[in-house]
């Protein structure tokens, strides 16, 4: 009975919850940014972190009732992953989406334990841009994805972890925040590149599908100049298809284990490439 009460406590809430962290427009943005920060505040405690939001409340309870299917692939992120409706961009998989709003790499730490207890056949992870965002220097947020890493290393060996790059943004339609810039956004993708060879994970580059001429996010790819459109997740989805259908584990992948880096981009038809390995996944 405790259970069924808190299911429904859980649905009336992500109902809420979901509305105000669904990507909007610049204009709508601005409509509702001082009733999010009071909503995100309740319940918060004087030196609570900041991505202790009340989102991140509610998908922390929704993630300890609802059931999840056994060895799913993971999405693990922010906002920007959250945003993804994965159950429809692949159908046919028992996908699971670990996004929360507003999340950095501190939270996720905080959150790693359900995850791992999943067990989880495969992890898409990109997390980070709320860190600088936060203030966070690239080297902290280092500091925290070493030890994220670290975690899946000892306690998920069996499970593919892909490790995947911060996407950029439109700072002309989303103003840059703290030391939210592109330029820092490169230099984070930089150091998690090294972490991703340093612990031998695939690193899904997927930032130059994501770059404009500008060096910024495209329009079209985004609804807000931070969070993708339909079309930004499409093509997200066919950046990464093609690792669905791989082996489970990197070692089980026929190409030099040292060469583990994976750049992205659509061609015709769209392939996904590992340029230095040559190695074509369609």
């Amino acid at each position: 009975m405790k259970k069924y009460i808190a299911h429904i406590v859980v649905i009336l809430l992500l109902m809420t919850s979901m509305h105000f962290w669904q990507p909007l427009t610049a204009t709508a943005m601005e409509d509702v940014e001082r009733f999010n920060l009071w909503a995100n505040d309740l319940g918060r405690q004087p030196g609570d972190p900041n991505y202790l939001t009340l989102h991140y409340r509610i998908r922390e309870l929704y993630f300890s009732v609802e059931p999840h299917p056994e060895h799913a692939v993971i999405f693990l992120g922010d906002s920007i992953t959250y945003g993804g409706d994965w159950s429809k961009l692949f159908p046919d998989l028992p996908v699971d989406n670990r996004g929360i709003g507003g999340d950095t790499t501190t939270g996720l730490l905080n959150r790693l334990d359900e995850v791992i207890a999943q067990k989880p056949s495969k992890i898409f992870l990109m997390i980070g841009t709320n860190d600088l965002c936060y203030g966070r220097t690239v080297p902290d947020i280092v500091a925290n994805y070493r030890q994220i890493l670290e975690r899946f290393h000892s306690k998920l060996p069996d499970t593919e972890v892909y490790v995947q790059s911060v996407l950029p943004f439109n700072e002309t339609i989303f103003p840059s925040n703290s030391l939210r810039t592109n330029v820092n956004i490169g230099h984070l993708n930089s150091e998690i590149r090294h972490l991703a060879y340093e612990f031998k994970h695939p690193f899904i580059n997927l930032a130059p599908s994501f770059t404009g001429p500008d060096g910024q996010l495209p329009a079209r790819l985004t609804s807000d100049g931070l969070h993708l459109s339909n079309a930004g997740y499409l093509l997200w989805r066919n950046q990464i298809k093609g690792l669905m259908a791989m082996p489970s584990r990197q070692s089980d992948i026929d190409h030099d284990s040292s060469i583990n880096e994976y750049t992205v981009f659509v061609c015709a038809p769209e392939v996904l490439v590992d340029k230095r390995a040559n190695y074509h996944v369609c």
